[in-house]
C-alpha cells in the first residue's frame, strides 16, 4: 500500500513533464512568417480569407487545448479547439477540427512552428516561430547571462 501511495505521489510531482525548457503546462506565443495555399487544381498562392485579415500572432495553450488569435486586432480572441496534444521527441504535435477543416500543428523545441489547415480541395501551409509564453517576458539580458553561465556539453 505504501509503495502504491509513493508511486502516486511521484506521478503527481512529476506530472508537469519538461521537454527541453518547455513544460507541458506552458503556452506558446507564435508568429506567422509565411503562408501558402494549394488548391486541388494545383493553383498555389496566398490563403484566401475573404474580408478577414490574415492572422499574424497566435497563442497555443496545450492545457486548455486552444489556439487563440492575438493579432491583427480585428481577429483577436478567435479560438480553435484542439482535440489532441502530444509530445514526441521534443516536439509538440497538436490537432483539431473546425468547420469541416482539419487543423494540425507542430512546435519544435528549437521554436519552429508549422501549421496546416486542410479542407475539401485546399491545403494551407503556415510557417512561423514559437516562443514559450514565460520566456516572452524575460529580458534579453537575463537570457544572455544564463547562456554564459551554462557550461557547454
Amino acid at each position: 500500500m505504501e509503495t502504491r501511495a509513493l508511486a502516486m505521489l511521484l506521478l503527481v510531482v512529476a506530472a508537469p513533464m519538461t521537454v527541453g525548457r518547455v513544460l507541458a503546462a506552458d503556452a506558446w506565443i507564435c508568429s506567422v512568417s509565411a503562408a501558402v495555399a494549394v488548391d486541388e487544381d494545383g493553383t498555389v498562392g496566398p490563403p484566401e480569407f475573404g474580408d478577414r485579415e490574415r492572422p499574424t500572432f497566435l497563442r497555443v495553450d496545450p492545457v486548455k487545448k486552444e489556439l487563440t488569435l492575438l493579432a491583427p486586432a480585428s481577429r483577436r480572441g478567435e479560438t480553435t479547439k484542439l482535440d489532441t496534444v502530444h509530445e514526441v521527441d521534443g516536439a509538440w504535435i497538436l490537432s483539431g477540427l473546425e468547420h469541416g477543416r482539419s487543423v494540425s500543428m507542430v512546435i519544435t523545441a528549437e521554436g519552429r512552428m508549422t501549421l496546416s489547415v486542410v479542407a475539401d480541395g485546399v491545403v494551407w501551409s503556415v510557417f512561423g516561430h514559437a516562443l514559450p509564453e514565460g520566456e516572452a517576458a524575460e529580458p534579453a539580458e537575463a537570457k544572455a547571462e544564463e547562456a554564459v553561465a551554462e557550461p557547454a556539453p
